[in-house]
């Protein structure tokens, strides 16, 4: 009887020591988990052209592409922007395919070819969603100049 009261007290201690782990209190990677509710941020892993590009086509295609499957609804000329030299924004058409198991690709096809040797800047917003409905942490922006 004493040591069935000695193991019980032990299972008692375990649980007590496990419970802020268990609660979120601890690093919930160290136990190889993500708790309900927790939602980490929609990230950017490569763009098109490359920050800093030069000599890039007037006829571009800018693309961004992401870590995880989006909301295509969230994509607009309002979260996927290409701004000129004076501040003006570039018209244009904004695709994301959710169909696509593997690429999580967006893009911004110009409606007419940029100007020559201009320098242009992109910008995502954090008004791009993932699917469930975690955001962009910050607006992601590059540049890219084009050539002749």
């Amino acid at each position: 009887m004493k040591k069935k009261k000695i193991y019980l007290l032990l299972l008692f201690a375990l649980i007590l020591a496990a419970m802020p782990a268990l609660s979120g209190c601890a690093s919930d990677r160290v136990l190889g988990f993500i708790p309900a509710g927790t939602f980490y941020p929609v990230k950017v892993r490569i763009v098109s052209p490359a920050n800093g590009a030069t000599d890039v086509s007037t006829n571009v295609v800018v693309k961004a592409s992401f870590n995880e499957a989006l909301n295509a609804l969230s994509f607009n000329r309002s979260t996927f922007l290409l701004i000129g030299p004076n501040g003006e924004k570039v018209a244009g058409k904004v695709y994301y395919n959710p169909n696509s198991l593997t690429n999580y690709i967006a893009t911004f096809t110009p409606l007419k070819p940029l100007r020559p040797n201009t320098e242009y800047t992109a910008e995502l917003t954090t008004g791009i969603m993932g699917n469930l409905k975690q955001h962009l942490a910050k607006n992601y922006v590059w540049r890219f100049t084009t050539g002749n």
